[in-house]
C-alpha cells in the first residue's frame, strides 16, 4: 500500500486522501480503492514534474491495477453508479455521526476530525465524473465549516456550541436523509 509518509513533498494535497486510504483498507476496501484513485486524480491533474513525485504516482497506480482486480467482483465495483453511491453513503455514515455528537453539544476534536474526514470521502465521489449533488456539496462545506468552528472554540478555551436547529440539508435528521440518500443513489423511490 502506498505509505503516506513517503508522499512527496509536491504531493503533499494528496496526503488526507493516501491518509484515508490506509486507514480504511481493511474495513471498507472499495472506499480505499476509490481514495487513491481520487488523489491520482489530482495528481495527474497538478502536472508533477519531479521524478521523486512521479515515481510515486507510477507506484500507486500500479497498486490501483493490482486492487481493481482484486475488487473485480465485488457487487459496489459493478458499475460508477454503485461505486458512487458507496462511497457516499460511507462518508455520510461519518459526516451523520460527528453532526449527531455536534448537535447533541458533545462536539470535541475527534468530531472536528470526524467532520473533516467525512468531507474527504465525500469529496472522491467526484472521481465518477457526474457533478456532486448539491445535498453532497453542501454537506462538505458544511463539515469543513463545523470542524473550523469546533477547533476554534476549543483554541479559545470554550466548549463548542451545539449548531443552531434548521430545516436545511446541513445535516439534521441524519437517519431519515440517510435512508433517503440511500434510496435515491440506489434507484428506489422514495
Amino acid at each position: 500500500m502506498a505509505d503516506p509518509k513517503q508522499v512527496p513533498d509536491e504531493l503533499k494535497e494528496i496526503l488526507p486522501f493516501i491518509q484515508r486510504a490506509h486507514e480504511v483498507a481493511k474495513v471498507d476496501p472499495v472506499v480505499s480503492y476509490f481514495c487513491k484513485y481520487y488523489a491520482v486524480r489530482r495528481a495527474i491533474g497538478k502536472s508533477s514534474r519531479e521524478e521523486e513525485s512521479q515515481a510515486y504516482l507510477a507506484t500507486l497506480m500500479d497498486q490501483l491495477e493490482l486492487e481493481k482486480g482484486q475488487l473485480e467482483g465485488h457487487e459496489s465495483m459493478k458499475d460508477d453508479e454503485t461505486a458512487s453511491a458507496h462511497c457516499s453513503l460511507f462518508g455520510l455514515r461519518i459526516f451523520f455521526k460527528a453532526d449527531a455528537e455536534d448537535r447533541e453539544g458533545r462536539a470535541g476534536k475527534v468530531t472536528a476530525r470526524n467532520f473533516i474526514v467525512a468531507s474527504q470521502f465525500l469529496q472522491i465521489v467526484t472521481s465518477f465524473g457526474d457533478p456532486l449533488p448539491e445535498s453532497i456539496s453542501e454537506k462538505i462545506k458544511y463539515a469543513k465549516w463545523r470542524a473550523a468552528e469546533i477547533l476554534k472554540a476549543i483554541r479559545e478555551g470554550r466548549s463548542p456550541a451545539p449548531p443552531v436547529p434548521s430545516g436545511g440539508g446541513d445535516g439534521s435528521d441524519g437517519s431519515k436523509q440517510l435512508d433517503v440518500a440511500a434510496d435515491a443513489m440506489m434507484g428506489a423511490s422514495p
